[in-house]
């Protein structure tokens, strides 16, 4: 069993979809699906509530990697939302990987990005009573070549954005932002080969909005959007509290808008001349 960081958290569903048939000379050899459809998720029972998300201002995002499998049409998941199994092969994980500067040849271009709101997993933080309602996203190589996915520690390099109608027409603004990065160890990339996915979990928000909403990912130095989903979230999300580390970057006018903290995306207020 390989573990992608210090806890084990990672278990991982790798189900073969290979197309059995006797052998006969009059036979096509055997083949594997190349074309990814979201799989329909199998998951024990929660233990105790589960709760959306409560935010009264843009949050942080540390969305949890859950792991890689081969195109499939089901995963099986615990009751603490983790995939069942594990098999992912240690020469598929390149450790030590910045996500900026990987050493290795392979490319980050070509995947696909597949979120799936109308799904609910529930998945429980370590030090939080209750679980919290979840959706997947699916990182896709459809293509005939090996990429490389990069993460840090248990976490992708994500967020969402909304739409905000607040000034009488809709503007894309995001209501997360790169979680704060302790320390530069942690980071690793997976080897994605084809007809392979990465899925991760993105929390779902209590609120009074329901919009369109999609996802910002940054993989090396290229940053995918995903195609939009509606729904839900409070407007108070795109607001920035005072208290933060965001609000005092962007008030120092000496200090360029750190846009890499929200991959491209342009936080409510702070639009460039």
């Amino acid at each position: 069993m390989i573990n992608f960081m210090t806890k084990p958290i990672l278990l991982i569903s790798l189900l073969p979809l290979l197309t059995l048939s006797c052998t006969s000379p009059n036979q096509p050899a055997v083949s594997v699906r190349k074309d990814f459809h979201m799989p329909v998720i199998i998951q024990q029972p929660a233990e105790g509530t589960v709760e959306y998300q409560k935010a009264n201002f843009l949050a942080d995002a540390y969305f949890k990697i859950a792991g890689k499998s081969k195109f499939t049409d089901t995963l099986n998941l615990d009751k603490y939302g983790l995939l069942l199994r594990d098999t992912t092969p240690e020469k598929d994980i390149l450790r030590e990987q910045g996500y900026s500067k990987p050493r290795d040849s392979l490319t980050t271009d070509g995947f696909q990005i597949f979120p799936d709101y109308n799904t609910s997993i529930h998945y429980k933080e370590e030090y939080y009573p209750n679980a919290h309602f979840y959706f997947p996203v699916y990182v896709v190589n459809e293509t005939s070549s090996t990429k490389v996915f990069f993460a840090k520690d248990r976490h992708v390099f994500a967020i969402q954005e909304a739409i905000d109608t607040a000034e009488g027409w809709g503007e894309w603004r995001p209501i997360e932002a790169k979680g704060f990065d302790f320390c530069g160890n942690g980071y690793f990339g997976i080897k994605i080969h084809p007809g392979e996915f990465v899925m991760f979990l993105v929390p779902k928000y209590q609120g009074e909005e329901k919009n369109s909403m999609r996802i910002r990912l940054q993989i090396g130095e290229t940053i995918y959007i995903s195609r939009s989903y509606e729904g839900t979230f409070s407007a108070r999300q795109f607001d920035i509290s005072k208290a933060s580390r965001f609000y005092r970057y962007l008030s120092d006018e000496k200090n360029p808008i750190p846009y890499s903290s929200f991959y491209g995306a342009i936080p409510k207020g702070y639009d460039p001349d």
